[in-house]
C-alpha cells in the first residue's frame, strides 16, 4: 500500500494578487513571452506557448503592504534547456527589462528580476543531475557563485536568437517563501511529504520531493516574526502542490489530519495553511 512519504510532489500554478491586472498581464506577455490561456474581468491565467498554465493573476484593490509580511520570496520559472534561458536573457536585455542578479547555484543557472507588485522571479535552467555539487558528507551543496554568462550565451552562437515565447515544457521549478520562523515550517513541510535537502545557515531551509534539489525554499531574511499578507492585497494568494491522482490526495489529507494539521477538502482539491499563514492547494496533475 502506498504511503504518504512515497508520493511524488511538484509545484503547480502560482496564484498571485495584483493591483493592476492589465499592466501585470502586459508585463508577463511582453517581458517573458507568456501566453494568455484564459481571461476574465477579475483573473488571467498565463502559461507557455503550448498553453501549459503557470501563473494565475487576480485583480485586488490594495498594493503590496509597506511592512514586511510572509508570502512569496520568489517563484522559479524553469526553462527546458540552456539555449532557452540564453534566448530569454538576450530578449530581456534587448528590451531593457531590468535584471537584478545572476547566479550559478551548482544545481542550476539563474537570473533574477522583480515583476508586478513586487513579485520576485527567478528564471532558471537545471544542470544535469550528475553535475549537482555534493559535499564531503554526501549532502547536496547548493551555493550562489558567479554565473559564467559568456559560456551560457555561447549556446546560441550561430543560432537563431529570436524569442518566440516561453517554450513548451517550461514549468514552475520551485517556490521560495518568506516565512516568520523555521522550526514549525520544517515540521509542516516534512509532514506534507518533502525531504529537507539543505540548511542554509540559521535562516533558510530547502525541501524536495524525490530526487530533486528543491521544490520549496523558506527563509526569514526579511520576514522573521512577520504576519501573513492581508486579504485583497497584492502578493501571493496561494500556490499549488501537484499530486499524481485523487487517491494520493486522500492519503496525504488523512496523514496531515492524523498529525494535527487542519485541512479543507472541497471536491477534487484540499486546501490548508502553513504555520506562516501561507495558503496551499493540493491538486491532481492535469
Amino acid at each position: 500500500m502506498e504511503s504518504p512519504e512515497s508520493i511524488l510532489l511538484k509545484i503547480g500554478k502560482v496564484h498571485y494578487n495584483v493591483s493592476n491586472l492589465d499592466r501585470a498581464t502586459y508585463f508577463f506577455e511582453e517581458a517573458l513571452g507568456m501566453k494568455v490561456i484564459s481571461k476574465s474581468d477579475q483573473t488571467v491565467t498565463l502559461g507557455t506557448i503550448a498553453s501549459e498554465p503557470l501563473l494565475v493573476l487576480y485583480r485586488v484593490n490594495n498594493p503590496p503592504p509597506r511592512k514586511k509580511t510572509t508570502g512569496l520570496y520568489h517563484v522559479a520559472i524553469r526553462l527546458p534547456n540552456r539555449e532557452d534561458l540564453a534566448r530569454l536573457i538576450f530578449h530581456l536585455v534587448n528590451n531593457q527589462v531590468e535584471l537584478e542578479g545572476i547566479a550559478d547555484h551548482g544545481v542550476s543557472e539563474a537570473l533574477y528580476l522583480t515583476g508586478p507588485d513586487e513579485m520576485g522571479i527567478e528564471l532558471t535552467c537545471d544542470r544535469d543531475y550528475e553535475e549537482w555539487p555534493i559535499d564531503e558528507e554526501g549532502q547536496l551543496d547548493m551555493g550562489s557563485d558567479d554565473l559564467d554568462i559568456d559560456d551560457l550565451m555561447l549556446t546560441i552562437k550561430g543560432k537563431s536568437k529570436k524569442w518566440t515565447g516561453l517554450p513548451a515544457g517550461t514549468s514552475i521549478g520551485h517556490i521560495h517563501l518568506s516565512v516568520a520562523e523555521l522550526k514549525k515550517t520544517a515540521e509542516f513541510y516534512s509532514d506534507l511529504g518533502f525531504d529537507l535537502t539543505q540548511v542554509y545557515g540559521d535562516q533558510a531551509l530547502f525541501f524536495a520531493s524525490g530526487e530533486y534539489h528543491h521544490h520549496i525554499g523558506a527563509n526569514t531574511w526579511h520576514s522573521a516574526g512577520a504576519t501573513p499578507l492581508a486579504v485583497d492585497t497584492a502578493g501571493l494568494r496561494y500556490f499549488e502542490i501537484v499530486l499524481p491522482d485523487h487517491k494520493s490526495i486522500d492519503l496525504l489529507n488523512d496523514s496531515l489530519n492524523e498529525v494535527g494539521w487542519e485541512t479543507l477538502k472541497e471536491e477534487a482539491e484540499v486546501s490548508l495553511i502553513d504555520p506562516n499563514g501561507i495558503q496551499i492547494h493540493l491538486v491532481v496533475r492535469n
